[in-house]
């Protein structure tokens, strides 16, 4: 064929046209792709360790399930050691790896979310969810790809102080680690307590890990607060300080957020020190697993568990960690399989206004109702108390919304 100017600008045409074809309507994918950053090794693997087989376990059920318009899914999980520079090399490494076959991320801190945010820009955006509730991520207008699974933990204390308000209480204690997770909500929360006719009589921040607990405590005793607000800890440091209190003869009610109500964590201290939390109350987001009746969602997982993690600790329990997990994952395919429903393209943008529009999604039994992203973000949850002798929480209040 004679190339002349017409052809070769037709030529062209073509080959431009097929560089920037839309993602749909290039070769479909044999698999789609979503990056994982978890701390399986450093200061939070056991968290890490116990929410690691739940993609696994999302794996196959989303895959036999269809998986997105009839592509499998794969999860490809690196160690991060909970150190954000090694989630942020992790995510540019599976950009890199798997191009545009991936089609989302979750990362595991809020230092990771926001240290990657900038690079979520251009054909290098992906849709992106984590383990963390960090108020500052549930801002649409700042970062439109990153979502949370519950409420930012502003809301969780809102929540709180409403459920201390309710209580007749007046006089709260905040006591949080001095990490960016422990202060997040504490503004916040003082104007909540100021807007419910509460008095904030202490705001005491710790080291995240070997606080001086005598101090502490004794701070919290001359502070005369009837109720403490812990924020900012996993596994250590909270059941410290209420042990702490208890030993010094402290009255003061104690309440957590959601990572100091994880179940593993309360019978082990319940095992070790005695019935020291008996009576400790939290916010959750979502039910705990053995709370299935009318959860068929719940079912679904056990089922998939008893079949995949026979012999171990998730046999029969999923923790709460990976309970948020799931949520997240469950947020995220559901807005892949809405958008390709629908006919559009995969593209971070299309996917994002897809999750920011889910309403009245029906979880299938994480929380009370049905519930709606609001700056992406759902927020609800309900207060629970945990019993040493059944080594169960239990709810204490209805589901609230803020």
């Amino acid at each position: 064929m004679t190339i002349n100017r017409r052809t070769f600008l037709a030529t062209s045409a073509a080959a431009t046209a097929a560089i920037g074809t839309p993602m749909i309507l290039r070769a479909q994918p044999s698999e789609y792709i979503l990056g994982v950053s978890l701390p399986l090794t450093g200061p939070f693997a056991t968290a890490g360790q116990l929410v690691a087989p739940v993609f696994s376990l999302a794996q196959k059920m989303f895959n036999d399930e269809g998986g997105i318009a009839g592509t499998p899914i794969r999860f490809v999980t690196e160690d991060s050691g909970y150190i954000p520079n090694n989630t942020l090399a992790n995510y540019q490494r599976a950009l890199a790896n798997h191009g545009t076959d991936m089609i989302g991320y979750f990362a595991d801190s809020t230092g990771a979310m926001k240290l990657i945010a900038p690079e979520l820009r251009g054909a290098n955006a992906r849709i992106m969810g984590s383990t963390s509730f960090a108020s500052e991520l549930a801002n649409p207008a700042e970062n439109p790809y990153q979502y949370l699974s519950g409420p930012t933990y502003q809301s969780q204390f809102d929540i709180l102080l409403q459920n201390i308000k309710d209580a007749g209480g007046s006089k709260v204690a905040f006591i949080f680690s001095n990490t960016e997770f422990g202060r997040d909500p504490i503004e916040h929360g003082k104007a909540t307590a100021e807007r419910l006719g509460l008095e904030v009589v202490l705001e005491e921040s710790t080291k995240a890990q070997g606080a001086d607990i005598p101090t502490h405590v004794t701070k919290l005793a001359q502070s005369g607060a009837e109720f403490c607000i812990l924020q900012g800890y996993v596994t250590g440091v909270w059941p410290q300080l209420i042990g702490g209190a208890r030993q010094f003869g402290l009255p003061v009610q104690f309440k957590g957020t959601f990572w100091g109500m994880e179940k593993f964590i309360a019978d082990r201290i319940t095992n070790e020190a005695g019935p020291i939390l008996d009576g400790y109350q939290g916010v959750m987001p979502y039910r705990y697993f053995y709370d299935r009746e009318g959860a068929p969602r719940y079912e679904t997982y056990a089922a998939l568990s008893k079949e995949m993690f026979a012999g171990t600790p998730m046999e029969n329990y999923m923790s709460t960690w990976a309970l948020q997990t799931m949520c997240g994952l469950e947020l995220a395919v559901k807005a892949f399989r809405d958008t390709a429903e629908a006919g559009n393209e995969l593209t971070a943008d299309n996917v994002a206004e897809t999750l920011s529009a889910i309403s009245d999604w029906d979880s299938g039994g994480f929380f009370g109702g049905p519930v709606t992203m609001e700056n992406n973000a759902i927020g609800t949850g309900r207060v629970y108390s945990y019993s040493a002798e059944t080594k169960l929480f239990t709810p204490t209040s209805d589901w609230l919304s803020v």
